[in-house]
């Protein structure tokens, strides 16, 4: 709109600056004054136009630039000529010979416009259609010079009384501005693009006025009927004006339609014929002996001839291009991966390729002939809207789904292109993308975003979203979440290894799934954790219903690999209310009661409360502290004696380690320990009980008092690479006499890998410290890796020895005494508390005793005073 905006302008001031200097000529009294009026328009006129020419060639981004560079300076020489002429004329007042000073800057503007055209026509074209071009260019050319030759220079040159000077100037003018014509008219045949197309024809009438001018100029010239301010002179300033005009109207020409370029190539193609025939019907009516015009005939006969063998030749090479590009896109079309076919106007199947035929579920004629838009009739409004929009010249793309004859269900994306034959949309290609594999990834990979992998359970994302929309859509308060973590599932993992932990989720998550309702929700956020969401609740009767349910259902062991394993569910509860909690509040608050229900005896539920964030602060506080009480050795050891019965005497200790907290006083790793698993800093735990009890150990046996010291190793530090080098530079450092130190794992850690776990004990042995199984008996194992295993001594549990008295309880125990005296293996019974569980214990054949009945554990400064007392 700018562009043409300036064009409407130029225009506007071209007619009036025009007819202003035709009225200064016709109108304007005789005089000096009317003289340099007429004399200044002609050099403004140059001048402006100049300076137009050179602004479109600094903004030009394009190819046809270079026109406007010459067309700029051979307008400023025309310029200087102006300002010579003016100056002899208005300044001077002298008649102005011919030829003079200005006509040298005449003829330039002529040569630089021609080198503009050259410049330009050599970046145009292949060269056999620049052949042609040439070859044509060539009849209208000699047609033109043959007649100016007859009409124009031939009397000038008969005529004695010109100077060289003056015949060289005089016939340079027509054969300039005859070659400037030429020269515009090839480039704009060569050229398709209508905007600079448009541009050229411009310049073509602005060069065929400056002819026109030139002609009646030498015209009068020669007639002695010349004087300045003659009708010719604003004809010049008219040319150059138009020139400067054309540089502005290669972005405001809208592009051609088909109509357009067909009547100018028709016209690119008679163009030629015309001017012979012109040179021909001159010629006969005029003079036909003429040599001239015999010699530009034959010559134009000539290039007609070679012009058509061109031509032949050009549509020949056409010819197999268009074979060749056919069979390019046949090739496309035939072997194109995707289902491909051909649709006319009307939608109706034309072609169709190989990979149609493939997964066609019809015969292949049955689709031929018939209308696209009943293959899917589902979706028939949007294909016939989408192949209404590529009749309009935009592809279009959708996706349609449907059932072949076996029910199977596929999906299609469909793409329908355009097809233009001369710039009109003749009909449309359609490409079908078999994308089935596509959609079932992508409905995996949406699934896998809200689904947990392992269990296939809802994730937190899905349950978090889930959450929100329930609780937005929702004022009634009828909603719970409840959070449940697995007591001892970190032991069960770390002991049997990462893929009995996966099992044990698995058959978790199904035990859950078959306790809630189908408009609960269950998800699984990561480890052991996993949280419910319960709908459409009336009472909490019905939440205590269900927690129940899960309670029973949740307590029965589990069998993995090969083992019975054992782990409860703590589990906290929180009310959406009536008033308005967010999602994030309601976990938070449901996870703040779960805790409150591992840290008050786990295995349990409880309903959130008011006041239970404490709890899961000290749990916070805790983790802090356990991190600065490695460092400011706050840790210390208690040894509680064990005491061989038949011989009445203490030959040993068990470490038990304590924590003296700053603000808590001294802790039992009741407290603590479980925070020192989840944190990994049960691993620096570890290692300072290991060098202190044998420190320790080294001491009393300083002092004569040979006692064994027994410490527990945990799941993490037993599976730890660095525990054989630890326990090594412990004993080392210390210098304690490795027989006595005794390690003590559980029957869960001796059964996870059990090749890695007999290599690690193999290893330990080689360093001469004895190993013993604690808490034997709990974990359900197979008793035939009993044997396998390189160990010294097995421990009664706590659990059994408390129940001795009961049939049952006894013939375990019993079971366990028998087991040990076979293999050869020292038994220990730790907890006992009363007299008659010793009596019992010593009648089955367990003499080593630890527990209540004879001490609690003590300082280790107490030690040596409990062997005194003993």
């Amino acid at each position: 709109m700018k562009n043409t905006y300036k064009i409407r302008l130029g225009i506007a001031f071209i007619i009036i600056y025009i007819l202003f200097y035709y009225s200064v000529l016709l109108f304007g009294p005789e005089s000096h004054i009317s003289v340099v009026s007429r004399n200044l328009l002609s050099a403004a006129g140059a001048l402006m136009s100049s300076a137009v020419l050179f602004y479109s060639y600094r903004k030009s981004a394009t190819s046809d630039k270079i026109i406007w560079f010459w067309f700029a300076i051979g307008t400023f020489t025309y310029f200087i000529g102006e300002l010579i002429w003016m100056y002899q004329e208005s300044f001077l007042q002298r008649t102005i010979p011919f030829p003079d000073y200005s006509d040298i800057f005449y003829v330039l503007q002529i040569c630089f416009y021609l080198i503009g055209l050259i410049r330009y026509f050599s970046k145009l074209r292949t060269v056999l259609r620049s052949v042609q071009l040439v070859f044509e260019m060539l009849i209208i050319m000699i047609a033109a010079f043959s007649l100016s030759y007859y009409f124009i220079i031939e009397p000038l040159l008969k005529n004695n009384e010109y100077t060289d000077v003056f015949l060289t100037i005089a016939i340079g003018y027509p054969l300039g501005d005859l070659a400037l014509l030429t020269g515009a008219l090839l480039i704009l045949f060569s050229i398709k693009e209508l905007p600079l197309r448009s541009s050229l024809a411009v310049i073509f009438v602005g060069l065929l006025i400056q002819i026109v001018s030139d002609t009646g100029y030498m015209y009068l010239l020669f007639a002695t009927h010349y004087n300045t301010g003659s009708f010719f002179d604003p004809l010049f300033t008219l040319s150059l004006l138009i020139i400067s005009l054309s540089s502005i109207m290669t972005k405001a020409i809208p592009k051609a339609g088909n109509n357009e370029e067909a009547k100018y190539e028709l016209f690119k193609l008679y163009i030629p014929y015309a001017a012979f025939l012109i040179l021909i019907i001159f010629s006969i009516r005029l003079n036909h002996h003429h040599y001239v015009l015999a010699i530009g005939s034959i010559i134009s006969v000539l290039l007609i001839l070679a012009r058509q063998i061109i031509i032949l030749t050009r549509y020949k090479r056409l010819l197999r291009t268009a074979a060749a590009d056919k069979q390019k896109f046949m090739s496309l079309f035939k072997y194109h991966p995707d289902a491909a076919m051909t649709l006319d106007l009307e939608g109706t199947i034309i072609e169709i390729n190989d990979a149609f035929v493939s997964i066609a579920y019809e015969p292949v004629e049955s689709f031929l002939g018939a209308s696209f838009f009943h293959i899917f009739p589902e979706k028939r409004q949007l294909v016939e809207r989408s192949f209404l929009t590529a009749l309009q010249g935009q592809h279009q793309s959708f996706e349609v789904d449907y059932l072949d004859i076996a029910e199977n269900k596929y999906y299609y994306s469909v793409t329908f292109i355009p097809i233009y034959i001369d710039k009109e949309v003749a009909g449309v290609f359609v490409i079908s993308k078999d994308i089935t594999n596509t959609i079932a990834n992508t409905e995996r990979i949406q699934f896998l975003a809200y689904h947990d992998s392992l269990t296939g359970l809802a994730n937190r994302a899905y349950f978090e979203e889930t959450l929100k929309k329930k609780l937005a859509a929702s004022n009634r308060g009828d909603m719970a979440v409840i959070f449940i973590d697995f007591d001892r599932f970190k032991v069960i993992n770390d002991s049997l290894g990462h893929d009995a932990g996966d099992e044990l989720l698995v058959s978790i998550s199904a035990r859950l799934s078959s306790v809630i309702r189908r408009s609960d929700v269950l998800a699984r956020l990561g480890g052991d954790e996993f949280i419910i969401l319960l709908t459409e609740i009336q009472t909490k009767a019905e939440i205590i219903e269900i927690l129940e349910r899960m309670m029973k259902v949740l307590a029965p062991s589990y069998f993995i690999k090969n083992n019975y394993v054992t782990t409860t569910p703590s589990m906290g509860v929180s009310l959406s209310e009536e008033k308005k909690k967010s999602a994030v509040m309601m976990m938070k608050q449901a996870d703040i009661a779960m805790y409150y229900s591992k840290k008050n005896g786990k295995n349990q539920y409880n309903f959130y409360q008011h006041g239970m964030e404490g709890v899961s602060e000290n749990h916070l506080r805790m983790e802090q502290d356990l991190h600065h009480a490695i460092v400011n050795n706050e840790f210390q050891l208690y040894y509680q004696p064990q005491v061989d019965t038949l011989a009445g005497l203490m030959y040993g200790v068990e470490a038990l380690i304590r924590w003296q907290h700053p603000k808590l006083g001294m802790l039992t790793p009741f407290h603590f320990i479980d925070i020192a698993e989840e944190t990994n800093l049960i691993i620096p735990i570890g290692e300072w009980i290991v060098r202190e009890a044998c420190r320790q150990g080294k001491e009393w046996h300083d002092s004569g008092s040979m006692l064994q010291v027994s410490i527990n190793i945990s799941p993490k530090q037993f599976q730890s690479s660095q525990l054989v080098t630890l326990i090594a530079d412990a004993l080392e450092e210390s210098g304690f006499d490795p027989s006595y130190l005794i390690i003590e794992i559980t029957e869960a850690i001796a059964m996870n890998q059990i090749e890695k776990t007999v290599d690690t004990m193999y290893r330990l042995k080689k360093l001469g410290v004895r190993i013993s199984i604690d808490d034997f008996g709990t974990g359900h194992s197979s008793l035939s890796y009993l044997t396998e295993l390189p160990i010294d001594a097995l421990k009664i549990p706590r659990e059994f020895v408390q129940n001795l008295g009961t049939e049952t309880n006894n013939a375990i125990v019993h079971t366990i005494i028998t087991l040990a005296n076979n293999l050869n293996l020292k038994l220990v019974a730790e907890g006992v508390e009363h007299q008659e569980q010793l009596q019992l214990l010593q009648e089955m054949g367990c003499s080593y005793i630890q527990g209540y009945l004879f001490s609690k554990p003590i300082l280790k400064e107490d030690v040596l005073l409990f062997t005194l007392d003993n």
